[in-house]
């Protein structure tokens, strides 16, 4: 399995042979896993072997993981202290739908296509999707406080979007602000001080459903009372917007992508290209068309004249 879910255990396996193709116990192998932020999840973990002779390592994926491709390296060594790496990855999604890209674009032969290539292929549909759905907002002054309507006067922090709710758009699962997180933010912004030099925005979100957020300094400090602006950029979402259909827009653009694929491979089986060769064809204009109804139902107010996002 290639896509998993938070809370899920991912388990790697690897048999290591020599050139002569036996099965061969280096002194130490290690395994490093990395999120897509780059941050270490395992750094070094020793691998054991079980009975069928395979190296392998159980990771418990944590229930605030990011969605992602995850990086995984291992690191073998020799008694003499030479080293082999083999590198793999695998991917961290809301939903697994390998299965529904198959079923839908009917490329379903395996060897054709590989889950791995599959889930690469529905992670870049899934990004793909998320830049339709969500409406930006660029270089927008906030709202004041909402608790007690104060301003930039040099001690308030405290802020509210003039939209909301602040979307996930980097679809990690998490709403966070610049300098919150160094990576997979959803809101981040400049201040220009009086003497006409910007600056970064430091932003938490402290309520991503009503905008309200914290805006101060990269050092923590409340952004003076005599700055020329304050800017923020972020995205919403539609009122409109479904998990469940969105889902579905995925799950079809990825398979659309799946017959692309599927049509400039020279490897594909004698199956898929004979007997469903023809039907996997015909349904890529069909795909594009459901994704395209999918999305709009999500993207798009449903009756004429309904609000935009946040309104």
């Amino acid at each position: 399995m290639t896509i998993y879910t938070c809370e899920e255990t991912y388990v790697h396996r690897l048999k290591i042979i020599d050139r002569d193709n036996n099965v061969i116990y280096p002194n130490t192998v290690k395994i490093y896993i990395y999120d897509k932020c780059g941050n270490t999840l395992v750094n070094g973990g020793s691998m054991v072997t079980d009975s069928s002779q395979y190296y392998y390592y159980e990771y418990s994926i944590p229930t605030n993981c990011l969605y992602g491709e995850y990086t995984v390296k291992v690191v073998a060594t020799d008694i003499d202290g030479d080293r082999s790496h083999f590198d793999d990855y695998f991917y961290v999604f809301p939903w697994n739908i390998v299965h529904d890209v198959r079923r839908y674009s009917g490329v379903t032969s395996k060897k054709s296509i590989n889950d791995h290539d599959i889930a690469a292929i529905i992670w870049e549909a899934y990004n793909e999707a998320l830049e339709e759905v969500y409406d930006y907002h660029h270089n927008e002054w906030p709202n004041c406080n909402p608790d007690d309507g104060k301003w930039f006067d040099g001690t308030n922090t405290v802020f509210e979007t003039k939209s909301s709710p602040i979307a996930d758009k980097d679809g990690d699962g998490a709403v966070q602000g610049w300098g919150e997180a160094s990576c997979g933010t959803d809101i981040w912004g400049w201040w220009k001080d009086s003497d006409g030099d910007c600056h970064k925005l430091k932003i938490t979100v402290n309520e991503s459903h009503c905008g309200k957020i914290t805006i101060t300094q990269l050092n923590g400090n409340a952004i003076p009372s005599d700055n020329k602006w304050v800017h923020i950029c972020y995205h919403t979402e539609w009122e409109t917007y479904n998990e469940r259909m969105f889902r579905f827009a995925v799950a079809y653009l990825a398979a659309y992508k799946c017959i692309e694929a599927f049509k400039a491979l020279d490897r594909a089986t004698m199956a898929d290209l004979h007997s469903n060769k023809d039907s996997i064809y015909a349904s890529k204009n069909r795909m594009m068309n459901q994704y395209r109804k999918a999305i709009g139902k999500v993207k798009r107010p449903n009756i004429s004249g309904a609000m935009k996002p946040g309104e």
